[in-house]
């Protein structure tokens, strides 16, 4: 007879064979002793090699992860490891099948169990592809998804803002790059984005957190790259990005990678923003001037690889935004003397020799100094293409001293001779959808086209839908639609450079 596990407590304790009665047996009745029937749950049993689950698994396949004291899960080794599984397949199969290969088994896990499916999408598509674009290698890539992803999760505003940012690049990985502006999906996420974003700003235990910082900056990358035209759209989150600096500095917050990070954001989208022309520098004084060349000398002057240019370009397009900012008004509000004219040639030509001499320093075999650790994860390429992006916005920064400061025609050897090296540049860089200089090029490609001539101007365009193309950023497009909106206004480009001809038009955009 084969032995029975349904017996009662009492029998199986005993080890006596059950007759398994019900309500209760024979020995418990003739004992006279109550009967208990109890299904037992039994932890742990035979080593977990030795298991039929341990055994399918194979050896070495599993390990035991105690995820508090006394208690424990198995799980695997690798759990992006494959499993090969054969397919055992009779002699009478088709030769198509039993030639079938081994079929992999993946074993995955959900990182976002916790999001609905749309949401969960979206922040797979920000890892995946649209972190890409804000990325000039892949280390600067995964470093970004491993300080934003988990900060996301447990932040409202900075969740919103992120899903808000991957909606804009797959809508115009769809082909719907003229229509991003409008489309109240990205609309939602931003709302709710910025409903979060003010709540958290009043709790007082976030006050000068990463979080809401790298929220800021989030919802202004959202903002530039949707091809955002309206006054105080990204502009505001730079202004709150500035406050929040300001916070940070008085209070206690630890001074972390990812704050590096952040710190070296807002640096340099100050210093673009300086070149838009709608403003003063946002947290400069128009009061501000060269009194030396100290403002740039001090410290090494690192090529930043978040964003292809020097620190001490950076504090060069701020000041060129000053004084070009300073002459904008000038012009706008009486005839210039000739004391602001000799003031103005004299302020251009500081910045015209500090760039010049960045480029003679960082010529021919004598390259930049990468931030400590970023070199060794660089291909040769990848320096090559980061030292010829930073020649572009090198010229770039004497494209703006000529047309803005200075105030010579477009037609000008200088302005013409920095046109073309910018040409000459970023079409020796190899257009990417991410992962390279290729996506900091709006900037140099913008300023050069607005001041190009001839064919010049038909490679320009080329090189805008290529990185449209490749990019798939909205604002990349809107850029190539201003610069061909400029250019049909020949007559005026003598006397009116792009940012008059911008703040004419009432937009305020930034080529980025």
């Amino acid at each position: 007879m084969s032995r029975s596990f349904t017996g009662c407590k009492r029998c199986k304790a005993r080890r006596q064979k059950c007759d398994e009665q019900h309500p209760e047996c024979g020995r418990c009745k003739a004992a006279g002793v109550q009967c208990r029937y109890a299904m037992q749950l039994q932890w742990g049993g035979r080593t977990f090699s030795r298991s039929r689950f341990g055994a399918c698994v194979g050896p070495g396949g599993m390990q035991r992860l105690e995820y508090s004291p006394g208690e424990f899960v198995y799980t695997t080794v690798n759990s992006g490891k494959l499993v090969s599984v054969k397919s055992e397949t009779p002699a009478s199969s088709s030769p198509s099948s039993s030639s079938s290969p081994d079929l992999p088994l993946v074993r995955q896990v959900d990182p976002f169990p916790s999001l609905p499916p749309t949401q969960k999408a979206l922040l797979q598509h920000f890892i995946r592809d649209a972190s890409h674009v804000t990325s000039c290698h892949p280390g600067m890539q995964d470093e970004i998804c491993k300080m934003i992803v988990p900060m996301a999760l447990q932040t409202p505003s900075l969740l919103y803002a992120t899903m808000a940012l991957s909606a804009i690049h797959l809508e115009a990985v769809n082909n719907q790059s003229e229509t991003v502006k409008a489309a109240p999906d990205i609309a939602r996420l931003m709302a709710r984005s910025l409903e979060h974003f003010r709540i958290e700003l009043q709790d007082p235990s976030r006050k000068g957190s990463d979080a809401l910082l790298a929220t800021a900056r989030t919802l202004c990358l959202a903002e530039i790259h949707s091809g955002a035209i309206q006054p105080n759209t990204w502009r505001a989150h730079v202004e709150g990005a500035k406050a929040l600096m300001t916070t940070t500095k008085s209070s206690t917050t630890p001074n972390t990678a990812f704050r590096k990070y952040l710190d070296r954001w807002y640096r340099s989208i100050v210093a673009l923003s300086a070149l838009n022309g709608n403003g003063p520098p946002i947290g400069a004084s128009t009061a501000e001037s060269i009194q030396s060349d100290s403002f740039v000398t001090d410290g090494p002057d690192y090529l930043d690889d978040y964003w292809g240019f020097t620190v001490h370009l950076a504090a060069i397009f701020r000041e060129i935004g000053i004084i070009a900012w300073q002459r904008h008004q000038n012009d706008d509000t009486s005839r210039q003397l000739k004391s602001e004219d000799e003031d103005f040639e004299e302020r251009a030509a500081t910045l015209e020799k500090m760039v010049l001499g960045m480029i003679d320093r960082y010529s021919g075999d004598n390259q930049t100094v990468f931030y400590p650790g970023v070199v060794e994860r660089l291909t040769d390429d990848s320096i090559r293409e980061f030292m010829l992006c930073n020649e572009a916005f090198q010229h770039t920064a004497l494209i703006h001293i000529h047309r803005r400061v200075r105030k010579v025609p477009a037609s000008s050897p200088e302005v013409q001779y920095s046109v073309k090296r910018i040409l000459a540049c970023t079409s020796q860089i190899v257009p990417k959808s991410g992962l390279s200089p290729w996506v900091m090029l709006t900037t140099p490609l913008f300023t050069a086209g607005c001041e190009a001539l001839g064919e010049d101007r038909e490679a320009f365009k080329q090189l805008f839908l290529s990185l449209h193309d490749t990019t798939r950023i909205p604002n990349v497009l809107q850029s190539l639609s201003f610069l061909e909106a400029y250019w049909a206004e020949d007559d005026k480009n003598v006397d009116e450079d792009w940012s008059h001809f911008l703040d004419r038009m009432n937009f305020d955009f930034i080529p980025y």
